[in-house]
């Protein structure tokens, strides 16, 4: 699927430690405008995509009909009462880690601080995007989607990125899966969510695991149930 991700203005400030992307100091918002052709030059996304039904939602597994079993209370709890999983893998490619390893081998520190951070609120833009797109094909069909998961958020274990991995054909990916269970490009991100009918029991989006969670300063903490 082809998702050209926003550069949002404000959540690159709050990535930076500032409130909104007025406040960040003139210097640097001028580095970001410098900046920002680079990025969009290099630039290059991609997001695969598939869905798998449901076989069961134990408490601590979630088993798929054509897949692996995935270990997670959280999940679990997460994907109960859903008939199917959308799993997805998605990257900004490696022109840009290339650029940001030569900016910092140069000594170009902020520079390379900056295009990370960029990268950052970019990849997860993209993912934002599909999820609502994602949202609005399912709602015309009278169902709807939970949350994201991701592979070593809360309880589910990073190394169940082999198996998430596994339900696609390496081939036709743009990320690779090294032996520590981390993505190159490094700027990529892969997850779950799941699908439900609308008139069904469950609502998923009234499970919300960071709502449980005493981990204020968590950056992937969403403070909503939506």
């Amino acid at each position: 699927m082809e998702i050209k991700p926003l550069l949002e203005k404000d959540a690159l400030a709050k990535f930076l430690g500032s409130d909104e992307f007025g406040s960040i100091p003139r210097s640097t918002r001028k580095r970001i405008e410098i900046m920002e052709p680079v990025f969009e030059k290099l630039v290059n996304p991609s997001l695969h995509h598939q869905n798998t039904e449901i076989d069961s939602v134990e408490k601590d597994f979630v088993h798929l009909e054509e897949g692996p079993e995935f270990k997670s209370p959280k999940l679990s709890k997460t994907l109960k009462g859903c008939e199917s999983i959308v799993c997805y893998i998605g990257t900004l490619g490696d022109g840009i880690e290339d650029e940001i390893n030569r900016l910092m081998n140069e000594k170009h520190l902020a520079e390379a601080y900056i295009l990370d951070a960029m990268a950052s609120v970019a990849v997860d833009n993209m993912v934002v995007t599909f999820h609502q797109r994602m949202k609005n094909k399912y709602e015309d069909q009278s169902k709807q989607v939970t949350l994201c998961f991701s592979p070593g958020y809360c309880d589910w274990p990073i190394t169940d990125q082999k198996k998430l991995f596994s339900m696609f054909d390496s081939n036709k990916l743009d990320v690779e899966l090294t032996d520590s269970c981390f993505m190159q490009p490094r700027k990529s991100i892969s997850g779950v969510f799941g699908i439900t009918t609308l008139n069904s029991n469950q609502s998923p989006h009234s499970y919300n695991p960071c709502l449980e969670c005493n981990r204020r300063d968590c950056s992937e903490r969403r403070n909503s149930a939506h």
